[in-house]
């Protein structure tokens, strides 16, 4: 699976902060296109006696992304999490939302799940596959596709590398330059049938299936094709001024550098050939490699055609051409064409190291802060860890550096993509005073081999911790949930104190739409059930008042 990276929320309390609860420990998205996106919200709620703050650190590049509106949870409050899956591969996702409590008893964890679906069925043998299996789901996707003889590619290439600007002319690969179809030939001022993979390297002639293919046979002029020959593709060399004008292409001895324009159609085509030609149906069996010179059937230079289709994206050029070769000739695709990022999961392509079956080691906590204990107290911190990759992770050894805490065990072994948890433990022999530890972590996941996290806990009288002061107000609001809403909406509130209570509902102009009357109510949670029926879509502001002082403004959203 891919090695995601995970997200997590670091939730603080100002006190205690226990009984915050998620409403769900595991989403599942099912099933969403590529490219595409789906949300699902889940609620964080506080059931303690004390407000906790939030704060968010984003994920990094991922499928998954959350979102939530609020720098506070007040005793009592929901707040929505929502999250978004927008897959990128057709491949199942794995990961996790942590969520880390500060002075608590332990951390919350969501498992997220996806999968990334082609919106077509060409690719559907492609789903979930990597390495060596995809490259062979591929190959037989694409091939046994129809073939045309060599003499037949002056009309097809007519229309594939047709012009746009002129339907009378073509495209001519390595210059760009636009010739007429009729001109083609042996002349140096002709345009001749370019084999992008090199017919000596494989030896396949012009001979079909490989000789004759399209998907790598492009209109180039006749001398750029001689000067190019069949040398490997790389960065460097002289700039390459043909009789016909300049070319923007560079060459020495052993290498060929196309245009910028079009390095990314070449690697592309190279990563067909690669896939297509294999040994099950023909004598050779074409390979991308490093070294160049290459020989055989092998092509170079892989870490150059990796950055060059990294730096030209796919244009509508590309995909048109791959389209009429589809629907007109040869009824086969390019998949690096359709989907680029395939080049991700095949590493004897991109010459990139293989990573999607390594561990990943997903922690919560960079530090832990324990519940404050009162002398010959104990306290224990229940610690979710994950792992998001696609091999199993091996926890090899968990040890606390001081002897007031322990650990419920000394190694862990995690399947790939799952979770699990241990317990930290605080003696109950301490006396007053702040004490701390370094839980050292050592693993086999190649980017986390050894983890630290500081721990601590502070030892006080009954009487001082007493004495710590409230961060609970008199009177809070709560954000409202669903939101955004239609046409209803809860507003929860709580109060410390019988008070008289009113919401006034405004919209972005400050002009009053609603006002609900709660009258004298008694020291608790409270809500109000806000219907906008009637009412157009848009952004509103609802003020609570209580006791005619206002206590807070927040803002929640119409969709009809």
């Amino acid at each position: 699976m891919l090695k995601s990276l995970f997200c997590f929320l670091c939730i603080t309390g100002f006190l205690y902060a226990g009984n915050v609860t998620l409403s769900e420990t595991q989403v599942n998205f099912g099933d969403t296109d590529v490219g595409a996106s789906t949300e699902q919200t889940i609620l964080i709620t506080n059931n303690g006696q004390s407000a906790v703050r939030i704060v968010y650190n984003p994920p990094l590049e991922n499928a998954f992304q959350v979102q939530y509106d609020a720098s506070s949870i007040n005793p009592g409050e929901q707040i929505p999490i929502t999250i978004t899956f927008n897959p990128q591969q057709n491949i199942v996702y794995t990961d996790f939302l942590i969520i880390r409590l500060s002075s608590a008893d332990e951390n919350l964890i969501c498992r997220l799940t996806g999968n990334g679906r082609m919106p077509n069925t060409y690719y559907a043998a492609s789903f979930n596959k990597w390495g060596a299996d995809l490259k062979l789901a591929l190959h037989n996707i694409i091939k046994g596709h129809t073939t045309y003889s060599y003499s037949k590619l002056w009309d097809i290439l007519s229309d594939t590398d047709e012009d746009p600007a002129n339907p009378n002319n073509v495209i001519l690969l390595y210059t760009g330059w636009s010739e007429s179809k009729s001109n083609h030939g042996g002349g140096v001022s002709n345009w001749n049938r370019e084999h992008v993979w090199a017919k000596s390297h494989g030896d396949f002639g012009t001979s079909a299936p490989a000789g004759t293919d399209v998907h790598h046979i492009r209109p180039a002029d006749v001398s750029v094709n001689s000067t190019r020959g069949n040398l490997d593709f790389d960065n460097g060399g002289s700039l390459y001024t043909d009789g016909d004008g300049p070319t923007e292409c560079r060459y020495d001895n052993d290498s060929w550098e196309p245009r910028d324009a079009v390095k990314g159609d070449v690697a592309r085509m190279m990563y067909y050939m690669a896939v297509r030609y294999e040994a099950d149906q023909t004598s050779y069996d074409l390979e991308l490699v490093e070294n160049i010179p290459s020989t055989g059937s092998t092509f170079g230079k892989e870490s150059t055609l990796y950055a060059w289709q990294q730096a030209d994206p796919v244009d509508d050029w590309e995909r048109r051409r791959n389209d009429r070769i589809y629907n007109n000739w040869q009824h086969n695709r390019n998949p690096f064409i359709d989907y680029p990022q395939f080049i991700e999961r095949l590493p004897s392509l991109s010459g990139k190291t293989a990573t999607y079956a390594n561990p990943a080691f997903v922690t919560p906590a960079d530090s832990i802060v324990m519940r404050p204990a009162v002398p010959s107290d104990t306290r224990s911190f229940k610690l979710n860890l994950a792992n998001s990759g696609g091999g199993t992770l091996h926890l090899q050894s968990m040890s606390l550096s001081d002897s007031h805490f322990s650990i419920s065990a000394q190694q862990l072994t995690l399947a790939a993509e799952s979770d699990s948890a241990v317990t930290l433990t605080f003696s109950g022999d301490a006396t007053q005073g702040t004490y701390r530890a370094d839980l050292q972590i050592t693993s086999d996941d190649p980017e986390h081999a050894v983890l630290d996290i500081p721990v601590a806990v502070t030892v006080k009288t009954i009487s001082a911790i007493r004495q710590m002061p409230s961060a609970i107000r008199s009177f809070s609001l709560g954000r409202n949930y669903p939101n955004p809403f239609n046409p209803q909406t809860v507003i929860p509130y709580s109060l410390r104190k019988s008070a008289r209570v009113q919401l006034d509902i405004v919209d972005v102009q400050g002009r009053l739409v609603r006002q609900m009357i709660g009258g004298v109510q008694p020291p608790g949670r409270h809500r109000f059930v806000f219907d906008a029926s009637g009412l157009p879509s848009g952004i509103y502001y609802y003020t609570l008042r209580a006791n005619n002082r206002v206590v807070q403004t927040r803002k929640m959203i119409l969709l009809k």
